[in-house]
């Protein structure tokens, strides 16, 4: 039992950083105004569909990968709001935005780890930093 709950915490947690990244490409497309087809997490038959304005969003049954189709990505379309037809420092900055927006996540995540951690190992030993201890007994020198 405690590996089947352990594989769906890792199901979730994989899909929510899928969710991330992919959310990543999302926010900036629309901050360039490239018209988003699909938003799906996951990938393989649909389990939850809905339709947005612009964007149809989706859940897929398998959470390992995710993507954004933004018009004009796979091919050429002439159109306003397409991403063949944006500019090019845009197209840079939606492709650059999942792979930025997870390391940014990740540094969020460690410096609120390390500011709610109150461990020695952290914040060092103040009162007298070149003790070690091996085994309950002091080592103060090598």
């Amino acid at each position: 039992m405690g590996f089947i709950i352990g594989a769906i915490k890792v199901i979730f947690l994989l899909g929510f950083l899928v969710f991330i990244h992919e959310g990543g490409h999302f926010a900036v497309a629309k901050l360039c105004k490239v018209k988003v087809r699909e938003f799906s997490i996951g990938f393989g038959p649909k389990i939850f569909s809905k339709q947005g304005k612009e964007t149809k969003y989706s859940i897929r049954a398998i959470p390992f990968g995710g993507y954004v189709d933004m018009l004009g990505e796979a091919e050429q379309v002439n159109e306003a709001g397409s991403f063949s037809e944006a500019k090019v420092s845009n197209r840079i900055a939606i492709v650059m935005a999942g792979a930025i927006v997870n390391i940014i996540f990740g540094l969020m995540i460690y410096f609120i780890l390390m500011a709610c951690s109150r461990s020695k190992w952290f914040y060092g030993n103040k009162t007298n930093d070149s003790r070690v201890f091996v085994r309950r007994y002091s080592v103060t020198s090598w």
